[in-house]
Parts: structure tokens; C-alpha cells; sequence
């Protein structure tokens, strides 16, 4: 008996879908109640009362009396003797006054990364003797980043053959699943999830199912009969939101990160009584977009630049074929990634009567890495002996 070899066509594709939508006003949100410190002997975390003006009441590092009237002359003084103790430079203003600008460098997990390696299983068990079930499984899981801004993926292909019973003919069963999840102020969310599976039996089963997940809800469902190729799913959305607080300078800003991007999916294959073949391709991206806020008065706030958080496509492909005596299996997964890209920066700026101060501080400075490689590939063929139908 030759090989069936995929053939979509009219009469050969049966494929229903069922599709859930999620409104922005389910978007979770979520809050890190612990403050960055950056120098806590020079700047511990402060609370101030709500509306509090810290402009012109924040005294200035320079010896001079941080009180009364000052000519010219006196505030040039002043102004360098701040330049000289805080490190800083100067620039002027869009007011035509003086801003003196301080670096507070950049934070140690703006881009320090998880070392450790990425995390594979794979099942190759010994080969059946025709009356116990016959199973390959491949498994990687990685984690990138850290706990201020991260990412991640799963990637989950299996196959397994059954033989015959008393009671039921010989099966054959194919699955395919890959995870994304995305990390930002301590909130570590599974943003997607596509899964496929198909399994086939004489007299029995020959169907399967694929679905798509968003923050853990299905978003999208499939029924495959036959051959079958969906037509591929690529929608954007926002996933959730995370906040945290860092003291910046002498204020503590809370920055709201929201975690936007898209989801994919694609599957095709074939199912029938002898036959398991699935190809599916999961995957996701999502970029960090920051806004900043303070609950008090000051010259000004913000944040410049936004990361690439990932950007992952998770192809898998798993077959069986068992016509008569001999089981031919394929089992391959491959990793297409892009992640940790990008800048973060928070500023803010505090008045001093005739000179402002802006502090600046790196949250996030991520140079980019990718990949493009093949993970897993293997296959086979098993002589059984005998028909186990």
C-alpha cells in the first residue's frame, strides 16, 4: 500500500470554527507593590501627601542657604556648585532656564537575562513489540529576561500508536502545542496558546481539533476531519497591563506597562484510519509600552523609548503512518525568535526657583537577540511482523 500523501480539496476539508472575542475591558491589570530603590542612602522611598508641590520645596545638594533671594551672580554660583556635587550636565530649558541633568545609570536587570539553558525533554522509548502502545515526544521550554521585563515559550509535539484490542482496532493519534508568555513587573503571563491534535481509528475516531488561546481563554476553536488546512489566524490585541513604582531622583514614579501584540496560529495535515499527520504553527509577539504618573506636583514626568518583548513562531510537525506491518513516524519542531529589543528610560524634573533638575534612570536596555533553528528531527521506521489491525 503507497503512502496518502496530503490532497486538500473540496471533498477532502471539513473544518468548523467556533470564535470567542475578548473586549479591552477584560484587559488584567496588574501591580508590583514593592518600590525600586536605585540609591536608597541618597534617595530612599518617600511618600508624599496627594498633590503635594515638591517644586521649589525640595532643597538643592548645594551648600548655599536654600532660602531668600539670589542675584545673578549668586545663582550662577549655586548652579555650578550643583553641577560640581550632583555629576550632572547642563542644558537649557524650552523656558529659557537652566536644567541641570542627572544620570542615575541603569538598573542591573535592565539587561541581565536568566542563564539558564533552555529545558528539553524527549521521549524515545523502545520500540513495541506490536501489542504495546508506541510513543515519541519532544519538550522545550526556555525563559528570557528577568522579572522587570522577560519572556518565554513551550513547545510540546508527541505522537502515539495503539495497538489493536478485543474490542478496538489499532489508533493513531498526532499533537502539536506551543506556549508564549511575556514578563513585566513581576507579572509572568501565558499571553497564547495554540494547540492541535487529530487522531485516527478504523471504525472509530478520525477527527481532531485546534484552538487558540489568549491570556488563557479560548479565542478561537477548530474541528478537522480529513485533510484539513485552516486558514491562518494572525490578530493583534492587548494582553495586560503591569505597574510598578521607582524612585527617581527624590519622586517615586509609577509606570504602567501595557503588553500589546498578536497571536498566530496555522495547522494543517491529514487523519484517517492509518494516517496521523499534523503541522501546526503557534505563536505570538508582544512589545512593552510604558506611560509614567505621580501623585504629586513636579516640573515634569515620563518615559522614553518601549522593548520588544518576543516575537516567536513554534513549528512542529508529527506523522504516523501504519498501513499493514511496517509504522513510519516523523517527529520534527523548529524556533524562529526574536526578543528582548529595546529601551526604557524614566525622567522626571523638579523646579528650584531659577534652575530645574531632571533626573534619568534606564529600566530596560536590551540589544536584541535571535534565532532561527531547527530544535528536534527524528524518525523512523519499525518493522512489527505482523498486522496488529
Amino acid at each position: 500500500m503507497s503512502r496518502v500523501r496530503l490532497a486538500v480539496s473540496a471533498g477532502a476539508f471539513l473544518l468548523t470554527i467556533g470564535v470567542a472575542q475578548v473586549s479591552s475591558a477584560q484587559v488584567p491589570s496588574y501591580v508590583d507593590p514593592v518600590v525600586y530603590e536605585v540609591d536608597p542612602t541618597s534617595f530612599p522611598t518617600t511618600s508624599y501627601p496627594g498633590g503635594y508641590q515638591l517644586n521649589n520645596n525640595y532643597e538643592w545638594e548645594s551648600s548655599y542657604p536654600f532660602a531668600g533671594s539670589y542675584s545673578a551672580t549668586e545663582q550662577e554660583l549655586i548652579i555650578k556648585d550643583e553641577l560640581v556635587r550632583t555629576g550632572g550636565t547642563r542644558s537649557t530649558d524650552s523656558d529659557g532656564s537652566t536644567i541641570i541633568n542627572i544620570d542615575q545609570g541603569i538598573i542591573p536587570e535592565a539587561n541581565q537575562g536568566d542563564i539558564t539553558p533552555p529545558l528539553e525533554v524527549n521521549n524515545d522509548n523502545v520500540a513495541p513489540s506490536g501489542t504495546a502502545p508506541f510513543t515519541k515526544s519532544y519538550y522545550r521550554s526556555d525563559n528570557l529576561g528577568n522579572s522587570v521585563f522577560g519572556a518565554g515559550y513551550i513547545i510540546d509535539a508527541s505522537m502515539t500508536s495503539t495497538p489493536a484490542t478485543g474490542t478496538a482496532e489499532k489508533r493513531v493519534e498526532a499533537h502539536a502545542e506551543g506556549k508564549v508568555y511575556a514578563v513585566a513587573f513581576g507579572a509572568q503571563k501565558e499571553i497564547v496558546r495554540g494547540r492541535a491534535e487529530v487522531s485516527g481509528q478504523a471504525g472509530g475516531n478520525n477527527s481532531g481539533t485546534a484552538s487558540l488561546y489568549a491570556m488563557g481563554q479560548q479565542v478561537w476553536s477548530g474541528n478537522l476531519y480529513y485533510s484539513f488546512e485552516i486558514t491562518p489566524i494572525n490578530w493583534s490585541r492587548t494582553f495586560f497591563s503591569a505597574s510598578k513604582r521607582f524612585m527617581v531622583g527624590p519622586v517615586p514614579v509609577s509606570v504602567s506597562a501595557s503588553i500589546s501584540g498578536g497571536l498566530k496560529l496555522t495547522v494543517s495535515g491529514q487523519i484517517g484510519p492509518t494516517i496521523a499527520r499534523l503541522s501546526a504553527t503557534a505563536g505570538g509577539w508582544a512589545n512593552a509600552n510604558a506611560s509614567a504618573g505621580v501623585d504629586i506636583v513636579v516640573a515634569g514626568v515620563g518615559v522614553e523609548g518601549a522593548v520588544t518583548l518576543i516575537n516567536v513562531s513554534l513549528p512542529a510537525f508529527a506523522e504516523l503512518f501504519w498501513p499493514f506491518y511496517s509504522l513510519d513516524w516523523k517527529l520534527k519542531a523548529d524556533l524562529s525568535l526574536n526578543t528582548l529589543n529595546g529601551n526604557l528610560k524614566l525622567w522626571v524634573r523638579v523646579g528650584f526657583w531659577f534652575f530645574k533638575k531632571t533626573w534619568r534612570l534606564t529600566i530596560a536596555s536590551w540589544s536584541g537577540y535571535t534565532q532561527n533553528i531547527n530544535v528536534y528531527n527524528n524518525a523512523g521506521s519499525l518493522i512489527l511482523g505482523i498486522d496488529p489491525m
